[in-house]
């Protein structure tokens, strides 16, 4: 990655930057190695466009994207392999406890695991120093053509294991539905109530990348301490205003999803639907803009910051109250963790 453009680095400096405290935790990030990664279909690049964008990154190249994009800013990462069942799944996890090992703190690791393994080897990986689970859609089989649910990504005994150490659970929510599927509140909310010590933490606020999507769903969320949502990948300041209005500053957490936030990007939302625009010469960016438009695109990972800001602005909240949310919610989150 080279230096930074003039536009980028006015928009982190001028726009960005006052928003942001010293320190930060960034709850959400992949390390993953390219070896690890078997043949993709171009179908399999269609249906899921993030793999395309970026599957891997090393510890290395997280640290340096880090620097460029987050000039003078200390960040601790809790990390994870990447997801899909393409992957040598049990590769990417020694990978990433190694690397937890070797960064003196600055990383901690959740274990990605298949709905298949054994209570035993869940306790093992929490022995070993993962502080949690990462399931995930892709890697659970589908009944009856539909796609899998909570508890058939993350089986209550798993959970059972996971409750007794109080580790982490990152939910990438299932379904089309999202944040809003009738299903997915009820096994959020069975889940809370059965695994009490879980820290369940909802990705990308649920995936809910449009408002009508947040409406409907996130009023319906048990408000316990122990259920946090991550703002990875979402850059919908519509969004984010109603979150931090519904679940607060306590249980909202910083996430950049990298290397995926690495791309420039603008996301325009009909309805309840979204389209993506990059400059990218990716094989699913068929709808394009002007190249003179396209030339203002920002990182994505500054989209997701500004649309934070902007929902901070409107709800008259200054950057100290934005801290929590960047800092200290992710900073007590993985030490509770560690205990």
């Amino acid at each position: 990655m080279t230096d930074l453009p003039d536009l980028h680095s006015r928009i982190f400096h001028e726009e960005i930057r006052p928003w942001l405290p010293p320190r930060m935790v960034d709850i959400h990030c992949h390390l993953s190695l390219k070896e690890n990664c078997g043949p993709i279909s171009p179908e399999r690049m269609k249906e899921m466009w993030a793999i395309e964008v970026g599957a891997h990154q090393t510890w290395e190249e997280l640290q340096e994207t880090g620097r460029r994009l987050l000039p003078g800013i200390e960040i601790q990462f809790l990390a994870f392999g990447a997801p899909f069942r393409e992957m040598d799944i049990s590769a990417e996890n020694r990978y990433v406890l190694e690397v937890t090992h070797r960064a003196k703190g600055n990383v901690r690791g959740l274990y990605v695991v298949r709905p298949d393994e054994t209570p035993q080897a869940v306790e093992k990986a929490l022995e070993d120093g993962f502080l949690g689970l990462k399931p995930y859609p892709d890697l659970a089989e589908s009944k009856d053509g539909k796609e899998p649910g909570v508890f058939e990504m993350i089986p209550r005994p798993l959970l059972r294991v996971l409750d007794g150490r109080g580790g982490i659970l990152m939910l990438h929510l299932p379904r089309k539905g999202r944040l809003a599927d009738e299903d997915n509140i009820r096994e959020v909310c069975e889940l809370v109530e059965e695994f009490p010590n879980v820290r369940t933490v909802v990705a990308h606020v649920g995936r809910a990348y449009c408002l009508p999507n947040a409406e409907k769903g996130l009023p319906h969320y048990p408000q316990s301490p122990n259920l946090f949502f991550d703002i990875s990948a979402n850059v919908n300041a519509d969004v984010f205003a109603l979150a931090l209005e519904v679940v607060g500053t306590q249980r909202l957490l910083y996430g950049s999803d990298l290397p995926i936030t690495r791309i420039r990007l603008k996301r325009e939302c009909v309805g309840d639907d979204y389209i993506n625009y990059t400059d990218g010469d990716y094989s699913w960016n068929t709808r394009r803009k002007s190249p003179e438009e396209e030339a203002q695109y920002t990182y994505f990972l500054y989209q997701e910051l500004l649309a934070l800001i902007e929902a901070a602005r409107r709800r008259a909240f200054s950057p100290a109250d934005l801290e929590p949310v960047l800092f200290s919610n992710g900073r007590r989150l993985l030490d509770e963790t560690c205990r």
